[in-house]
């Protein structure tokens, strides 16, 4: 039985949406955003940029996974398929770019710490200083990739174990079609496990980088937001309903890829330890993560609300009634310059 044609449909509507998404949020990011995100506009469009290639990587990959005892199999459905050589470099980038993920949410938190609770030290990111702050998750992009790509690749042994589940579910020629995946264990014939070293580092390596991405969200999101709670800080209205519509913004952001990537992945990991052989349900991981380049904007346009009330056609009835008053009450009351938003 080849693979559920419902796990195509999901794969290629979220390809769909995740593009226009991207699109009109980066319209609106340009258009209607103003001065007042200043440099955090670097940031949001770096992020949209994001996941328009990822939403190309996951369309270029295709992934099917199957959950056998102690093993996954991840083999590539697209036109890749029968090219192992490129097909394994794409399902490292694919993995990899959940390395890149949460480690842009993580560089997020920390400007958006930096800007509520730190004001004083946002010259270290004016300017073209900005894009340091990616240094660190292409860093960790680059290590996740070649983690996968060298700890998870194909071999003779993962070929001989996957083989016959390949053929009989997916009608698949394991020796054939570009595959990769963790292998933890083999069982000798006495019955005794033999461990495989490199994949449990791999698993060791990817599940590193979650954890320290996540602490560094949370960590960074519980004092922003009890600093915007802060109300015998000075701050204009309309400076603290920007800055707390950009952190609820920020808090779904990261509770998406949680939910459609990280908490599946993260079970796909350790499952196999425990020989659970969840068979085609590891393929609800790769549905669940394709959805997230498609809602992933629509957080952000329905969130914050100079892009909600242009998408619902609310602006022209507002603006004209608050524009002065708002104008007036911000150079009053506003110790808090805009730029640093």
């Amino acid at each position: 039985m080849a693979v559920t044609p419902l796990l195509r449909i999901c794969q290629f509507s979220a390809f769909s949406i995740a593009v226009s998404a991207n699109l009109l949020l980066l319209y609106l990011i340009k258009m209607r955003a103003g001065t007042s995100f200043g440099s955090y506009q670097v940031m949001m469009i770096s992020f949209l940029m994001y996941a328009i290639v990822y939403a190309f990587i996951e369309i270029l990959t295709m992934p099917v996974l199957h959950i056998h005892k102690s093993g996954v199999l991840f083999y590539v459905d697209s036109v890749l398929k029968f090219n192992p050589i490129i097909g394994e470099l794409m399902s490292s980038l694919y993995c990899g770019s959940f390395a890149l993920c949460i480690s842009m949410l993580a560089t997020h938190f920390i400007f958006r710490y930096v800007a509520v609770c730190k004001p004083h030290k946002l010259y270290h990111f004016d300017g073209n200083k900005i894009y340091k702050l990616f240094i660190p998750p292409t860093i960790l992009f680059v290590i996740w990739t070649l983690s996968i790509y060298f700890n998870f690749g194909p071999n003779q042994v993962k070929k001989d174990f996957f083989r016959r589940v390949a053929w009989e579910l997916y009608e698949e020629d394991i020796d054939k079609i570009a595959f990769m995946g963790p292998l933890y264990f083999t069982r000798m014939e006495n019955g005794k496990r033999l461990f495989r070293f490199p994949d449990l580092f791999g698993a060791f390596i990817s599940c590193t980088i979650m954890t320290i991405c996540l602490t560094t969200c949370v960590v960074c999101a519980f004092k922003t937001y009890r600093k915007l709670n802060d109300l015998t800080i000075q701050m204009s209205e309309r400076t603290r309903s920007l800055n707390k519509q950009l952190f609820w913004t920020l808090g779904l952001q990261t509770l998406l890829p949680c939910v459609t990537q990280y908490i599946p992945v993260g079970t796909m990991f350790f499952v196999p330890l425990f020989e659970f052989d969840l068979g085609r349900i590891g393929n609800l991981v790769g549905a669940a993560c394709s959805l997230y380049p498609a809602m992933d904007p629509i957080i952000a346009i329905f969130m914050i609300d100079r892009f909600r009330n242009f998408v619902l056609r609310k602006e022209f009835h507002t603006v004209s009634k608050t524009s002065k008053v708002s104008a007036v009450n911000e150079e009053r009351r506003s110790t808090i310059p805009d730029h640093i938003i």
